[in-house]
């Protein structure tokens, strides 16, 4: 996982600009995330930016711009690769429906309310703390460790998280987000539905077999590259508890 959240915020509006970058600065005030916010004034240059590095985590992207309209904007990111988090601006809600064919993770209407604005960065921020990924109960939230994530499996709309406890929990978002979020040589996509923590895995035939006897699916047409992936995790992970124990460190 980054430990620097990037931000990009496109509107050719100076006080919107103002607006939502102040609202992010308010909202992180009182939290650990380590963040940077980039304005543009124009989406010619966000699209250069982004093509170049591709670094953004969210981008705040108004409807209505100088010469493309953002829902434009968002489909010229998405066919170049762009697979982080879009959030329209907007006076209207003219453009909500077509937002989807972009995977928008959002649409916040103008004049900015910031009851809402921080209630849509909790959502896009699930699965951003160190090392966890966040889930929301009723009244509370829990973070769950990596460390204790046996594999998570996908299941229509949401995700199930199976942990060492015994315990699943549910998040209503996609694993390919979760995917992307998670930056840990532990967990591996090794099926369309499944994300699995190696570390918790006894032995690998077919499909593999957790430490608990569960079995998690793998990729038939993949199979050689992920068991490829499973031994080198285990050889690296035995050379270094040899190398531990070498040292005495």
């Amino acid at each position: 996982m980054q430990d620097l959240l990037e931000i990009a915020v496109c509107d050719d509006s100076n006080f919107d600009r103002f607006v939502i970058s102040e609202m992010i600065d308010c909202y992180f005030k009182d939290k650990s995330f380590k963040y940077h916010v980039t304005e543009y004034c124009n989406e010619i240059t966000l699209i250069d930016d982004i093509e170049e590095s591709n670094r953004y985590d969210i981008i705040f992207l108004d409807i209505y711009l100088n010469s493309l309209l953002g829902i434009e904007v968002a489909k010229k990111l998405r066919t170049g690769g762009y697979n982080g988090k879009i959030v329209f601006l907007t006076a209207s809600d003219k453009y909500a429906v077509e937002s989807y064919d972009v995977d928008a993770a959002g649409y916040l209407l103008k004049p900015h309310n910031y009851e809402k604005f921080c209630g849509l960065m909790n959502r896009l921020l699930i699965g951003r703390r160190k090392n966890s990924i966040i889930v929301k109960k009723r009244s509370s939230v829990e973070y769950i460790s990596y460390d204790h994530i046996r594999y998570i499996e996908s299941s229509n709309t949401k995700c199930l998280i199976h942990c060492s406890d015994g315990n699943v929990h549910t998040i209503y978002t996609r694993l390919d987000l979760i995917e992307n979020d998670i930056n840990d040589k532990r967990f591996l996509r090794c099926h369309r539905s499944f994300l699995v923590n190696l570390y918790y895995v006894r032995s690998m035939h077919d499909n593999f077999i957790m430490d608990n006897d569960e079995i998690v699916l793998v990729r038939k047409k993949s199979i050689k590259d992920i068991r490829d992936m499973y031994l080198n995790y285990h050889f690296n992970a035995v050379h270094a508890d040899r190398t531990t124990d070498s040292t005495g460190v």
